[in-house]
């Protein structure tokens, strides 16, 4: 068994006091030249490194570069725009930290930045994990530097509030689960009425130069003068709604006391789990849409692109649990798309569309994509 050895933690500041409550006393009391020597050299940095640390913090200027979102359990990037404004003096050893007094995030690393120069922009990053979806605020920056030796390391503090939207964790799911729910009766996939490339009948027109024989109805052509070709209609990208059922309150689920998830955790699966569904469809290049049951939020239509997304994921972190449950609507029939409906708990059934899917919860981690586990050599040996 190998044994590993753990370095001690040494600051700067300790050891330096240190050295003053054993240096200052013998110096006073024994007059001893060297010694006496040795604390004016060690009150002389101290004081040196004050004034000079204040000086470097006193001119410079940070400015916070936020993303345009986060998501929950991935790693949050927040950029720092450093800038010195003195003339002659550059600062060293800049670290910027954030003072959170949400409890929102599971990690935090602070941005440090080297060296930043007289009258230069400097750019720096800070890593932060959000745990639950929503809006983060952000507001004081502290701002730190220990130059030269870290003995008496210097702060200040910085006001500036930015809030970010958090949306809800993304999972990978099963590579056949959306298209097994948008194929089912055939609704999530049509064909569009305009002409294209696709198989469908769409009409008739006048042969042209570059047409294939295969696309020459020759039964039309032999009563007519002229060629005519087939007219096919332009395919329609698939097309999945994805309705979340939050009719009934937190404190109405049906939970028991041995259940491993509590009734706000399995509404935050289930938000999830809607969140994970459209984000898989949509990066097949499928028309989404969102349907939020039981709270004041406007149903989305089917379309399709990033920022169509973007908006749907947004609404799904936006939700309050807190407000008060709506009945529920109904929602169109003549749609033709594929359907999923999306409970907390367990299954209800207020749709009357028989090929619609119903999922819950608790099936979050059933429809997560297994992850490839590789063979070791121990195995493979014992195959062998």
């Amino acid at each position: 068994m190998s044994s590993t050895k753990r370095m001690l933690p040494v600051s700067a500041p300790v050891i330096f006091v240190l050295l003053l409550f054993l240096i200052g006393p013998a110096a006073l009391l024994q007059g001893n030249n060297p010694l006496l020597w040795l604390l004016c050299v060690l009150v002389v940095i101290g004081i040196s490194a004050w004034i000079l640390n204040t000086i470097m913090l006193h001119r410079i200027h940070v400015r916070r570069l936020m993303p345009d979102h986060g998501v929950v359990g991935e790693a949050l990037v927040i950029g720092y725009e450093v800038s010195r404004q003195g003339r002659f003096l550059p600062s060293f050893d800049v670290t910027i930290s954030e003072r959170l007094e949400d409890s929102r995030l599971s990690d935090t690393s602070p941005a440090w930045i080297l060296h930043v120069g007289p009258q230069q922009n400097v750019h720096g990053e800070g890593l932060f994990i959000p745990s639950c979806r929503g809006r983060l605020e952000f507001k004081d920056m502290e701002i730190r530097t220990g130059f030269p030796m870290g003995i008496i390391p210097r702060r200040r503090i910085v006001s500036l509030l930015q809030d970010i939207r958090i949306h809800p964790a993304i999972i990978r799911l099963k590579p056949n689960l959306v298209q097994s729910i948008v194929g089912a009766g055939g609704e999530g996939r049509r064909s569009v009425d305009r002409h294209g490339s696709g198989l469908d009948y769409f009409g008739t027109r006048a042969a042209r130069s570059g047409d294939s024989w295969r696309d020459i109805a020759w039964k039309i052509s032999a009563r007519r003068d002229n060629l005519v070709a087939i007219e096919r209609a332009r395919p329609a990208s698939p097309r999945l709604r994805v309705v979340l059922d939050l009719t009934v309150p937190t404190d109405e689920l049906q939970v028991s006391s041995n259940d491993e998830y509590s009734a706000s955790e399995l509404e935050e699966r289930a938000i999830s789990l809607a969140a994970s569904i459209l984000r898989d469809a949509s990066s097949r290049g499928y028309d989404t849409a969102l349907t939020v049951q039981g709270l004041d939020v406007q149903p989305y239509q089917l379309r399709a692109g990033l920022r169509h997304i973007s908006r749907m994921l947004g609404t799904l972190a936006d939700l309050d649990l807190q407000q008060p449950r709506e009945h529920w609507t109904t929602l169109p029939e003549r749609e033709r798309s594929g359907l999923v409906l999306i409970n907390p708990d367990r299954v209800r059934r207020p749709l009357q569309r028989s090929n619609a899917w119903h999922l819950t919860g608790r099936q979050l981690e059933e429809l997560r994509e297994s992850p490839v586990q590789q063979d070791s050599p121990e195995s493979e040996e014992t195959a062998a």
